[in-house]
């Protein structure tokens, strides 16, 4: 089973010459298996259809990278893609590690393929730097993206500023801005987040209509917690207020339900 999996993300990162990544700090860069299940369902205070999006991935372990293939499902308006996907990390030593992702889809929902690299690092006084690029090809347009973080540990808590610069050949310059702060219990599986920011780049989203805006400002919260011993549940909420053009803007409503099992 792993052979196949490890054979899977090898092909996808190979065929697509591309690389993504997520939010993610030191702490949630385990070597553990893992099977994630994810659902979020997108609500509006105006007439668009509910937006439904569906993530399935498994997290293994091989001896020079951890990989996490994943499938997604997203329905937008009246269309309906699957994307498959990649992750992968490498922890080069207990103060650097490298974040790797890439996908590929039809290009109806999804961008086509996307494509990214980030370097972290964890200097003296716990704080931890990176720095990244990001590619998305929406057929035709190619989006370009800079971004990097700052964060820091205080014992079991961890708060990161993220920028977002974003570079779209034909269109106006783009930037978002976000904070996050992380409060851990048990264990890195185990913790509440809060996170808060504002700006034109669609951090909740990476499908072609997260980009119909101008503008937005948007706070949000979720919680994973232990079920079972080796079993956490995630529970999400994000409100985003949208401007989409001059003249017109929307509530967003964002839940988000998780399940995890982990193996020992």
């Amino acid at each position: 089973m792993r052979n196949i999996l490890l054979l899977s993300s090898l092909v996808i990162m190979i065929f697509t010459s591309s690389v993504f990544t997520q939010e993610l700090n030191q702490t949630d860069v385990s070597t553990q298996d893992k099977l994630l299940l994810q659902y979020n369902t997108d609500v509006f205070d105006d007439n668009t259809k509910t937006w439904q999006y569906f993530s399935i991935e498994y997290q293994f372990k091989e001896t020079f990278a951890t990989f996490i293939p994943r499938a997604n499902f997203a329905n937008r308006f009246t269309n309906s893609e699957i994307q498959l996907e990649a992750d992968a990390y490498t922890i080069f030593s207990k103060k650097t590690y490298l974040y790797l992702n890439t996908g590929f889809a039809e290009g109806k929902v999804f961008p086509k393929s996307r494509a990214g690299i980030e370097l972290y690092q964890v200097i003296p006084g716990n704080i931890e730097l990176s720095a990244g690029y990001r590619y998305l090809y929406f057929s035709p347009s190619k989006v370009n993206i800079i971004t990097g973080s700052i964060g820091y540990y205080l014992g079991d808590y961890w708060i990161s500023f993220r920028p977002y610069f974003v570079n779209e050949p034909g269109s106006e310059k783009k930037s978002t801005f976000t904070i996050i702060g992380r409060k851990y219990f048990v264990d890195g599986e185990n913790y509440l987040s809060v996170k808060a920011g504002f700006g034109s780049y669609p951090v909740s989203g990476n499908t072609q209509a997260d980009f119909f805006r101008n503008d937005s400002k948007f706070f949000g919260v979720d919680y994973q917690f232990y079920i079972l011993e080796k079993t956490t549940i995630q529970l999400g909420f994000l409100y985003e207020n949208e401007e989409l053009n001059i003249n017109s803007s929307r509530s967003r409503y964002n839940f988000l339900f998780g399940v995890q099992k982990i193996f020992p």
